[in-house]
């Protein structure tokens, strides 16, 4: 849930009234909105943006300090944000994943915003080519990056509902479909079933996802297929020739921002040399060409190249993840339920087009404000947002697991998997319900799906709120450690559970780091 896709334009746009600020003009963003950064290599990893960040207060997002803060975190060099990654590959390997399986899936989930996932180790050391981390580093493809905006890629971050009637209201307001839980309708709602109507583009990048061989399958720009009764989503064949255009709003209440202005068709996965543009159907052979990655199955006694199915579920992850995160902030006058004074986001189509129409608190400030409450919250439990995500994450893990993963051998600790969402309980006793309320939270006040719940964190979620990045990652490495020794101790015949690559349980353990 870490985009800021204006940000890059925004430290350009502001140029010149930064330089009469006395500071100079900031290079191209590289890294946006994740919570641990590396700002020089051997310094140590610190916060990308601090709990205390001026931007924080949402009423406070277009101060001067908020945008300073905002241009000067667009030339931080790459981290991650600890979400995206670290609790995803967290969940993975508490339903039974092998652990190199979970690393690729939070891999690939984190690559869907750089365009290349390059990780940081405990020591805030980068992998690159020349040092051990060189076999951590995902293969590079831009399509699904959240700043190219020459593709559908935003869409894929600012996940916009379709809307039937044309005028958002479907959407948005009393009635509509965004909102904390966007997926909890139309009932029974997800995670049995993602709407193929309104929620378009998660519809056709989740089916293509949960695609259990490695066959190219169907992926369309923003999701978009023939039509198929009321849905545009859930054709047999992508929609062609088709313009989508929009704007991203840059600043609260101004329509001018970064545009989108590009065609229906298959998915591009890369447009990176624009004369030969790739579609995702080459994506199989990007992971398993040696010159764009040598990333394997480490765990693998024969280490063969990342299968196609786990980038997939890695790269729909992540939308799903930013799904529920904007939902609650990009046109809702977050964090109220829908029925403000937003016009909201949504997609409409008009005279042969795709409209793409972005609300107000899509913008800069207002995004980055959002962005900023999700980790470092201290003696807080992380925003509802964040807990309906993970939930949603452990859902579809669990789904691909028993459809995708466990008959190819990637669930090394099968008796961690619940059978299916809705309260089949595992062979060591669990259902998933049982799993979100010990990994992620359990709700202490409030009706289930009100938007208005309070919940207290699990064990995941609990080290995103230290308030240090150093030690929100160890912190996190820790609790995987303890709860790995939980399992083990319950159940000596378990894997135990691994750190990621170039981490460790132990904070003072420097030996993992990339050499």
């Amino acid at each position: 849930m870490r985009i800021a896709f204006a940000l890059s334009t925004l430290s350009m746009a502001l140029g010149s009234t930064i330089l009469g600020w006395g500071l100079t003009t900031p290079r191209p963003a590289q890294a946006f909105l994740e919570d641990i950064c590396v700002q020089r290599e051997g310094t140590g990893i610190r916060n990308c943006l601090a709990p205390a960040s001026a931007c924080k207060d949402p009423a406070e997002a277009l101060n001067r300090g908020c945008l300073l803060e905002a241009v000067q975190f667009a030339v931080i060099p790459p981290g991650r944000s600890m979400i995206h990654a670290d609790s995803t590959y967290f969940i993975a390997q508490a339903l039974g994943y092998r652990a190199d399986v979970a690393y690729w899936i939070a891999a690939y989930n984190e690559n869907a915003d750089y365009a290349q996932y390059v990780p940081i180790d405990q020591c805030g050391g980068l992998a690159s080519k020349n040092n051990s981390g060189a076999s951590y580093i995902t293969a590079w493809f831009n399509g699904f990056q959240r700043t190219n905006n020459s593709t559908d890629g935003p869409l894929y971050h600012y996940l916009l509902n379709f809307s039937p009637n044309g005028q958002g209201t479907d959407v948005h307001g009393a009635s509509g479909v965004q909102a904390v839980y966007p997926f909890h309708y139309p009932p029974p709602g997800y995670p049995i079933t993602i709407d193929d109507v309104y929620q378009g583009t998660l519809y056709n990048l989740r089916q293509w996802a949960m695609k259990p061989d490695d066959g190219p399958g169907l992926l369309c720009t923003a999701g978009y297929t023939v039509p198929n009764g009321s849905s545009n989503f859930s054709g047999p064949k992508c929609l062609a020739n088709v313009p989508l255009s929009g704007n991203v709003p840059l600043l609260e209440n101004y329509a001018i921002g970064p545009a989108i202005n590009v065609m229906s068709g298959p998915k591009v996965l890369d447009n990176k040399h624009p004369e030969h543009v790739v579609d995702y159907t080459k994506l199989k052979s990007w992971l398993e060409e040696k010159p764009r990655t040598t990333g394997v199955l480490f765990d693998d006694p024969k280490k063969p190249p990342v299968p196609v199915q786990i980038a997939r579920i890695g790269l729909y992850l992540h939308s799903l993840q930013d799904a529920s995160s904007h939902g609650t902030f990009c046109g809702d006058d977050a964090p109220s339920p829908p029925g403000g004074s937003d016009a909201g986001s949504y997609m409409i189509m008009s005279s042969g087009s795709i409209k793409l129409v972005f609300g107000t608190y899509c913008a800069t400030g207002p995004h980055l404000a959002s962005h900023v409450q999700e980790t470092g919250t201290g003696d807080t439990s992380l925003p509802l947002r964040d807990y309906v995500a993970l939930n949603n994450t452990l859902d579809e893990l669990i789904l691909f697991g028993n459809n995708v993963a466990k008959k190819r051998g990637w669930i090394v600790n099968p008796s961690l998997l619940p059978p299916n969402v809705v309260g089949g309980k595992s062979a060591a006793g669990d259902s998933a319900a049982d799993l979100k309320s010990r990994l992620i939270g359990r709700i202490v006040s409030g009706q289930q799906w009100s938007r208005a719940e309070v919940y207290n964190s699990g064990v995941i979620t609990f080290p995103l709120q230290r308030t240090d990045a150093q030690d929100r990652l160890n912190t996190m490495n820790a609790a995987l450690g303890a709860y790995s020794k939980r399992l083990t101790n319950a159940n000596p015949k378990l894997t135990p559970l691994k750190p990621m690559p170039g981490n460790s349980f132990d904070p003072n353990d420097k030996s993992v780091c990339f050499k």
